[in-house]
């Protein structure tokens, strides 16, 4: 039988489990009734926070207003001010980072980098990477980039990373470039948009250092950001990367191969690369000769055709398709031969690049 004083415990612990629920549900309210006055204030503030923005970039010094917004709510004129970061530049942009620094924003957003909340360190580091293109930021923020790009957050340490090419010198820039190897994959990918506009000065001596590393792993991850920036840039020697034993680096060399003045013993290179017993190698080959139209790989081109690779016989008929005159005579060839799939890709290829020449 329960006795009364298991009824009484057990009652007791229902009323705790019911006390404790109550406070936890009120807790909720009312952390959705101060997220929704938040949310509030933001709408109303944030399109006028916006217009006075507009108005000093316009020149306006009447500095009051935007001290006024300030006062109430320094986080929605923190998010008005990097809501330009994308169409504002030079010496606008300057004007912008400044009021950071004259309100003392940017040293909320310093403090706020030692967050233990991910999210809050994350969102203040964004804030650097706008604000630190100004050099006076910069400044203010000190050693907190360089810390940061050891950041165990992968978030902190690609904003970190952003703020510090915004704001260097070539020289930094470089050897953001060289440390930017060792970094993952995701990094890599971020930051080959912020290095984008280096790339001519970076190919000079940091990315052709880089290719001469004995370590492929340097190799192959400058390759692929070289390949990423989708520009035309000055590396010599490409041929040796070509040939290297990494079939990784090799397929990489490719790519970067059709944006990179070959010498003609590269070239034939490339054409023997077409033929090769690696299919993803030969397709590569393929749409390469075709991006330089090289016609000297025309034989090479008509054997991959008759391969019996369905993807290698299109590519290769597409890139013969860019040769015109000897490369449409080929394919004209290839389209009337007994080989079912060569003539189905000559056919294909003949017919798209006739249509287009039409239009």
């Amino acid at each position: 039988m329960i006795t009364h004083l298991e009824l009484t415990g057990v009652a007791a612990l229902l009323g705790g489990y019911f006390v404790w629920n109550l406070g936890m549900y009120l807790v909720a309210l009312l952390r959705a009734m101060k997220w929704r006055e938040r949310a509030r204030l933001s709408a109303q503030l944030q399109p006028r926070i916006r217009q006075e923005l507009v108005s000093f970039l316009a020149g306006s010094e009447n500095h009051e207003a935007i001290r006024e917004f300030i006062r109430k709510s320094r986080l929605d004129v923190a998010d008005a001010l990097l809501s330009f970061q994308a169409t504002v530049a030079g010496s606008a942009r300057d004007r912008l980072c400044a009021l950071t620094i004259e309100h003392e924003l940017i040293h909320d957003w310093c403090t706020e980098t030692r967050s233990k909340d991910p999210i809050i360190r994350r969102t203040a580091f964004a804030r650097l990477a706008f604000a630190c293109s100004y050099e006076p930021c910069r400044r203010v923020a000190g050693e907190l980039l360089r810390q940061a790009l050891n950041d165990p957050d992968t978030e902190v340490r690609f904003y970190a990373w952003r703020a510090l090419v915004q704001s260097g010198t070539i020289e930094e820039i470089e050897k953001l470039f060289e440390a930017s190897l060792s970094q993952s994959l995701l990094i890599r990918i971020l930051l080959t948009e912020e290095l984008r506009r280096f790339a001519i000065s970076l190919c000079e001596r940091a990315a052709i250092w880089a290719l001469q590393s004995p370590e492929s792993k340097r190799v192959l991850a400058a390759l692929e950001i070289l390949v990423a920036w989708e520009r035309a840039v000055p590396i010599p020697d490409l041929g040796q990367l070509l040939s290297h034993g990494d079939r990784r680096i090799r397929i990489q060399a490719l790519r970067l191969a059709r944006l990179v003045p070959l010498e003609r013993h590269d070239l034939r290179g490339i054409g023997r690369m077409v033929v090769s017993d690696d299919p993803e190698a030969s397709v590569e080959a393929a749409r390469t000769l075709g991006a330089v139209r090289f016609e000297g790989a025309l034989p090479e081109l008509a054997h991959a055709m008759r391969s019996g690779n369905a993807l290698l016989a299109r590519t290769a008929a597409e890139a013969m398709a860019e040769i015109p005159g000897k490369g449409w005579a080929t394919l004209e060839e290839l389209s009337a031969g007994g080989d079912l799939m060569a003539a189905s890709a000559a056919a294909e290829a003949l017919h798209r690049v006739r249509r287009k020449a039409e239009v």
